[in-house]
């Protein structure tokens, strides 16, 4: 185990293993570092595809870290289950997803939680044993969402996640998580356990998040 050091990390990015997002895992590990950046996740769309080609990917990278991830659509939203090694399936409760995930020595946590335009839990978060809640989302509009989100994790003194949800480069790193980790999954999920994280950031720019909804109509006709 290396020493304890504050890292910066975005735990939630979308690869272009997402049917919603354009970048390759390569040119999302380059990017964060470039920002620096000290650990992430690419957290897809029901797939670890991503996720693991940036394992790979960064397997001789010194002192920056690739956390596995997938983001799970349950049957009443979505969950990002972090350090999990194998797929969970989509359409589950959110209660067995949470289950497989911690089956797995992974921590799930609830992203955007009061979005529902982006499938998030909605009112089915208030009891749910997730682990940490994403209580700062760079993908927000007004702010809102995030507000009920932290007034949620603070209600029920689980840890905050900051990050950018990036779906395009320009995007990464834009909220991100601060925490005391070495460098390795097992230290940084424990950091997040651990509650003591730092959460700060700002919007991805409307601009931004307009051109990518276009792409995205564009794309699909």
């Amino acid at each position: 185990m290396g020493s304890m050091v504050k890292m910066i990390i975005d735990p939630h990015i979308h690869s272009s293993y997402s049917s919603d997002a354009t970048s390759t895992p390569h040119d999302i590990i380059e990017r964060s570092i470039e920002i620096g950046l000290d650990a992430i996740a690419i957290a897809d769309h029901n797939s670890l595809r991503g996720s693991k080609l940036a394992i790979k990917e960064s397997k001789y990278l010194d002192n920056f870290v690739v956390i596995p991830a997938m983001e799970i659509t349950s049957s009443k939203g979505h969950i990002v289950a972090l350090g999990i090694t194998e797929e969970i399936q989509s359409g589950l409760s959110p209660e067995e997803t949470v289950e497989r995930t911690r089956e797995q020595g992974g921590i799930a946590i609830a992203p955007h939680p009061f979005v529902s335009y982006r499938e998030g839990l909605c009112e089915s978060v208030a009891n749910l044993d997730v682990d940490a809640i994403e209580t700062l989302n760079s993908r927000y509009i007004f702010g809102y969402s995030n507000w009920r989100a932290k007034k949620l994790a603070l209600k029920r003194n689980l840890p905050e996640i900051g990050s950018s949800d990036a779906h395009f480069l320009g995007a990464i790193g834009s909220c991100v998580t601060e925490l005391e980790a070495d460098f390795s999954v097992d230290s940084i999920l424990k950091g997040i356990l651990s509650g003591k994280t730092s959460v700060y950031g700002d919007r991805t720019p409307l601009p931004l998040i307009l051109k990518e909804v276009i792409n995205k109509k564009i794309r699909r006709i």
